[in-house]
């Protein structure tokens, strides 16, 4: 299976969780981003990690379809 067809199998909360942790963010900024519990954040990191056949983050950041997003706004200011 491609891997970007892999992607494509996630949720959105999955893909939105697997995205913003490629892009280097921590649980707990995944889960105040997203407004969501830290526990939620794992439990859809490991959600993506098994339906994509990944190990690590670092896997996930190689292997994201568009590879990091460029920085937000929001992002600069905070």
């Amino acid at each position: 299976m491609a891997m970007e067809a892999g992607f494509r199998r996630l949720s959105l909360r999955e893909a939105r969780v697997a995205r913003l942790v490629a892009e280097g963010l921590s649980d707990e900024q995944v889960a105040e981003r997203l407004g969501i519990g830290v526990v939620d954040v794992s439990a859809e990191l490991a959600e993506v990690f098994r339906k994509l056949g990944l190990r690590s983050r670092t896997e996930l950041a190689l292997l994201a379809p568009d590879g990091p997003a460029a920085p937000t706004e929001e992002d600069s200011n905070g």
